[in-house]
């Protein structure tokens, strides 16, 4: 029960009960051996859950371990391309479900973060206290260190990077713009962006309230010059 991170009886049965279905190969006539309830538990153990959802979390990557293996053993057994290729797409996409799942599991447990902890900084009186290196800029003005790389001649390889995701999932590594914080194919160049406001949603105003209020203002005229002459004639 503590394997899935909880004290709740109900909420254990419920998560074995899903592993079981799905990482191990039975069904009504055939259920599962206690050799096969057992591997499934040390498996779901390994992940050390300290809480439900690090439970439901170890329970997937559990389950799609077991897709994964399951899927390249049927790629070596296929005989035809097609199904070698099929299955090879099924594994890469369930690759990056495990490793997205794992990577959920280290964000919730704090891991994904990068935290600094200062221990003890002395201020005496009338001072003040600055964590991370600044250099004096105009007018008295102190800039972190970021601002004096946009506003230096650096070296490429010291420049800020841009860092924004390509289409092959890394970041950018081409330097930005001065001031800005992404290169000119990334937003950074002059002119780019989305405008201030709500102005992309304009288009030609046809369909807007006050342009709809006007049609029917004039088909209400329209209207009653009608009747005018009707009742003229």
């Amino acid at each position: 029960m503590f394997a899935f991170g909880t004290s709740e009886c109900a909420h254990a049965d419920q998560m074995l009960y899903g592993i079981l279905n799905a990482a191990c190969d039975a069904s009504r006539g055939n259920p599962p051996s206690e050799q096969d309830i057992n591997q499934v538990l040390a498996a779901v153990a390994g992940v050390g859950a300290k809480d439900e959802i690090e439970g439901m979390l170890a329970t997937q990557m559990v389950a799609t371990h077991t897709a994964i293996i399951t899927t390249l053993h049927r790629q070596k057994q296929s005989e035809t391309l097609l199904e070698r290729e099929r299955y090879g797409n099924l594994a890469v996409k369930l690759l990056r479900t495990f490793a997205a799942q794992v990577e959920a599991l280290q964000r919730h447990r704090g891991k994904g973060q990068q935290h600094i902890r200062v221990e003890h900084v002395d201020v005496h009186a009338g001072g003040q206290a600055i964590v991370g290196a600044v250099t004096a800029g105009e007018g008295g003005k102190e800039k972190s260190d970021e601002q004096v790389l946009h506003h230096q001649k650096l070296p490429m390889n010291r420049a800020p990077q841009c860092g924004a995701r390509t289409r092959s999932g890394k970041p950018c590594r081409s330097p930005a713009v001065r001031g800005k914080r992404r290169c000119r194919m990334h937003g950074g160049a002059a002119g780019s962006g989305a405008p201030l406001g709500n102005k992309n949603a304009f288009r030609h105003g046809h369909y807007s309230a006050e342009a709809i209020a006007r049609r029917r203002e004039l088909s209400e005229l329209i209207r009653l010059a009608r009747d005018t002459l009707a009742e003229l004639e």
